[in-house]
This record gives structure tokens, sequence and C-alpha cells, in this order.
């Protein structure tokens, strides 16, 4: 009995390539939607479990003759390709050539289906009628191959059976893997909108009390700011609301890089925004402030209707400590911020917590 008479492993083949690439595609997808834009170091990876896949597969071989025969090594190079891009892709493939050979007369073959993909870059292309051009392409070019080095008359139903099966393998890891992709990008989708301000792009005020929530849970110190633009609504006043918008989405961005990608930033509703900085050392948050004050004061706001709009924001700082309530925390920031404002605005105050800050010293080591 020829292998690709063998449902069994036709079977196996199949599920241990959707297996890998569905699993190093869910684990790749953890924090964001895997695809051929993602780190390279994610791309990179999935086309080493890919390769891995590809030698397991390359074990399995129909014989045509002496110097040739077909396995399911290729795949997992193809699937690849179009769901992790170039990189991917060829990372797949020089997995697969380190470790058969090198310069053999198989992987040259195998060279002469990959390249013309990386060439073509049938991943920015991705759909059904691309996919089943390919393969169709595919299956034609290695049964021409055939027909050349091997008694095409005597081996032609193993021959075609075998297109066909691994046509039918490709179809349905693609279609599940397209399955799941769209089911990936969907979660992240409602996750943005459910936790994303959608003017300022930083995280709402949902996320803002989910993070104090976790804070107060795990019982971890961290700073805190409050900030709010000051006369904001002379803004909306003088230049209409879409100009107000338009400060509140740079001030974002703005908020966004001056602070470390460890801290936390959030829209707490209308002009006010927080901060929460997983250091609470003093100096740290106040040094912080001032950078977001300083950058704020300094930034020409153009809108689109050609306003030019000068802002200024006030600061309020303080400290979470465990044992405190949220509440509480967001109460004496909130009054370093009303301080901010008494005092004349465009300043950074910090609170009456500031001096207790070696009492998170024990909480964060225990």
């Amino acid at each position: 009995m020829t292998y690709i008479a063998s449902i069994s492993s036709f079977y196996s083949d199949a599920c241990i390539t959707y297996a890998t690439l569905s699993v190093s595609y869910f684990a790749l997808s953890k924090s964001s939607p895997f695809s051929f834009q993602s780190a390279l170091w994610r791309r990179v990876l999935f086309g080493v479990l890919a390769g891995l896949a590809a030698l397991y597969l390359g074990e399995g071989r129909l014989q045509l003759s002496a110097n040739m025969y077909y396995s399911f090594a290729m795949l997992p190079m193809i699937l690849v390709i179009f769901y992790g891009g170039g990189i991917s892709g060829l990372v797949c493939y020089l997995v697969n050539f380190a470790f058969t050979g090198g310069f053999t007369l198989d992987n040259l073959f195998i060279a002469s289906i990959v390249l013309p993909l990386l060439l073509s870059r049938v991943w920015l292309k991705k759909s059904f009628k691309v996919f089943y051009l390919t393969i169709g392409i595919i299956a034609l070019y290695r049964i021409g191959i055939a027909s050349v080095f091997v008694d095409f008359r005597r081996l032609w139903v193993d021959i075609l059976v075998f297109q066909f099966a691994s046509a039918l393998c490709l179809a349905v890891c693609y279609h599940a893997l397209n399955f799941k992709e769209r089911h990936i990008h969907a979660f992240f989708s409602m996750r943005n909108k459910a936790t994303t301000d959608s003017l300022t792009h930083i995280n709402n005020r949902a996320s803002v009390d989910y993070k104090m929530l976790m804070q107060h849970t795990q019982r971890q110190s961290c700073g805190l700011m409050i900030l709010d633009l000051d006369d904001f609504k002379k803004v909306n006043d003088t230049h209409g609301h879409l100009a107000g918008d338009e400060v509140l989405s740079s001030v974002g961005r703005i908020l966004q890089d001056c602070v470390r990608n460890e801290d936390f930033v959030g829209r707490y509703g209308g002009e006010e925004f927080i901060v929460i900085t997983s250091s609470y050392d003093p100096e740290h948050i106040a040094a912080m402030a001032e950078r977001i004050r300083s950058r704020v004061e300094s930034t020409v706001f153009n809108t689109e209707g050609g306003d030019v709009i000068h802002m200024t924001i006030s600061i309020g700082t303080s400290l979470y400590l465990p044992g405190m309530t949220v509440d509480k925390a967001i109460e004496i920031t909130d009054e370093a911020l009303y301080d901010a404002k008494r005092e004349g605005k465009n300043r950074v105050v910090s609170s009456r917590l500031m001096p207790l800050s070696p009492l998170g010293d024990g909480f964060r080591r225990g």
C-alpha cells in the first residue's frame, strides 16, 4: 500500500498542519492580532514552528522513483506565507532547507514553488480566489514535473490522488485559519471599543476604573496624576467643539509620549485625564508631571479649521498605597488638582500623601 493510500496518515498530517499553525497563530495573537505586519520576532517564530511541522511531514513520502517523491512538507510553507507573510515563509523554508540536506533536488524543487509566492507577495492579496488559483497552479506544476521524471502512465492515479489530497488539506486548513483569524480580529475590535476612548484613542473611564481596581486587589502601590486643561470651555465657545475635540486628541498623544511603556494613561471625563505610574517615587512623579505640563504649554495646537490654540494644564499628583480605598486615593489626588487651579493654574501640585511613599516599599516587596 502506498503512503497516499493510508487515510489515517493523510488525516494525521492534516491535523498536524492545522494544529501547529492554529496554536501558533493563537499564541502569537495574545496581545494583538498576528499578521505579516506583526513584530519581526513573532513572524520569525511563526516561520520556525511551521518549519518544524514541515520537517515532520516530510518524513512521510509517496516515492515516485529513486530520485523523486511527494510529501506534505509543502503544506505548512504555503499556509505560513499567506498568514505570516514573506518573513515567516522564508524562515519556514530555511528551517526545512537546513535539516534536509541543503542543496538537494527536492529543496530546489520546493524553492521553485516558494520563491514565486514570495515575489508575488500573495499575503497582500489574500482572498479565496487568489488562494485557490495558487494551489491550482502548484498542483499543475507538480504534476508536470512528475510527468517528466517518472512513468506517468503507471503512477497517474497516485499522482492525481496526492494532488487532490494536498489541495483538500490546504483548503481545510486555510478556511479553518481564516475562521480563527476573523474571530481574533473581532475579539480585539470589541475589546478596543469597550476599553478605548473613541476620541483620544487612549484608555476610557471603564479602563481607568478597572486598572485602579487591579491595583487595589493586588495591593500594588502606584503614582497618580489627575490632569485638567485650563479654561477649556473657552476653546469650545470660541473655536467650536470640533476644535476642542482636536485639542483633546492632541493632548492624549502628548500624554502617551511623556510616560513610560509601563505607565497607564486614560481619559477620565471631559477635559480631565489620569495617569497611573508604576513608580510611586515622589520625585519621579513630579518630574513626569512637570514634563507633561511644559509640553502642553509649549505646544501650538493647529486645528483643521486653521485656528491656532495655546493651552495650559493643571496637574494634581498623589499616591495610591495599599490599605486605601480607590475612592479615597482619587479624592486626595483631585484635591491636589483643585489646589493647582486655585493657586493660578498651569502648575503641578503634590498631595499631602507624597511624604508617605516609603510605606509602599513594604507592600511591593511583600
